[in-house]
């Protein structure tokens, strides 16, 4: 495990810029699933809220609104790089109840039973021990505290992921990942996350799913986000020559046909789970 840390480390912090790039788009598109989770931690004035691998820091910059006056919000990652993509959000959207930690999940430096809610939107299916990383979260809560997460439903449901990786995969461009080890969909079975809640002594666990569309405005562009948001994909596309791009490219745009609206955009399907949990 140690190495795959490592190499979780190596990608978020290399797709730090990338993430920042499109922060916007993504937070547009993502807004569904960031205004379930924060609404399930019930925030109120005077809450102390932790955002566990923030990223650009969205859905915390949610729960900030809500807990002012008197209530801090602290924007959290496991790489540096994506706490100055947070910042400089936060600086840009005028939230000033917030404050940025460094904070890798499976060990929180964190006082035992010190925060209201936790907040981890796409996070824990894809940490090394997601185990440890509840274990902790549920020992920073507060009795009644309570954690909002998500992780992706199956891959055929968030085709937006798994096309350009598949097609990859077709050609004999990339390797197989590992299934069982942790991923963008490893809590993708019916039950999953339910089990990692109840496993990790939260109670009375609630999972919903949420629909929502990722949109871009060509074919390309959808390749040009998987490129800049994954460095697995961007690795394996950076060795390849412009014709074999080229007819990777034109079959991703045919598969993206049933998804193409009238003025040529792209509304790409995405699902996602949805989960609170109660200490």
């Amino acid at each position: 495990m140690e190495s795959y840390r490592a190499e979780n480390r190596d990608r978020w912090a290399r797709t730090a810029a990338g993430w920042g790039a499109r922060a916007e788009k993504l937070r547009r598109w993502t807004m569904p699933v960031s205004a379930w989770m924060v609404e399930a931690i019930e925030p109120q004035p005077g809450h102390d809220v932790l955002e566990l691998a923030a990223g650009p820091g969205d859905t915390g910059f949610l729960a900030a609104e809500l807990i002012a006056p008197g209530g801090t919000l602290t924007c959290s990652d496991f790489v540096p790089e994506m706490l100055t993509v947070a910042q400089r959000r936060a600086q840009a959207l005028g939230i000033a109840n917030v404050r940025f930690r460094q904070i890798d999940a499976e060990s929180i430096d964190q006082p035992a039973a010190s925060l209201d809610g936790v907040l981890c939107r796409w996070g824990y299916m894809v940490m090394a021990d997601s185990q440890a990383a509840l274990r902790e979260t549920r020992r920073v809560l507060r009795t009644g505290g309570r954690v909002a997460l998500a992780a992706w439903t199956a891959a055929d449901e968030n085709r937006w992921a798994a096309e350009p990786i598949r097609e990859l995969l077709r050609r004999g461009l990339m390797e197989e990942p590992d299934p069982s080890g942790p991923g963008q969909f490893a809590w993708a079975a019916g039950g999953a996350v339910a089990d990692q809640l109840e496993a990790a002594g939260f109670v009375d666990p609630r999972v919903e799913a949420v629909a929502f569309a990722l949109r871009y405005a060509s074919a390309r562009e959808w390749w040009e986000s998987q490129r800049d948001l994954s460095l697995r994909f961007a690795e394996a596309t950076a060795r390849l020559d412009e014709g074999t791009i080229a007819a990777v490219q034109a079959a991703l745009a045919e598969t993206a046909e049933p998804w193409t609206q009238p003025d040529g955009t792209l509304a790409v399907p995405a699902r996602t789970w949805v989960a609170v949990a109660s200490v």
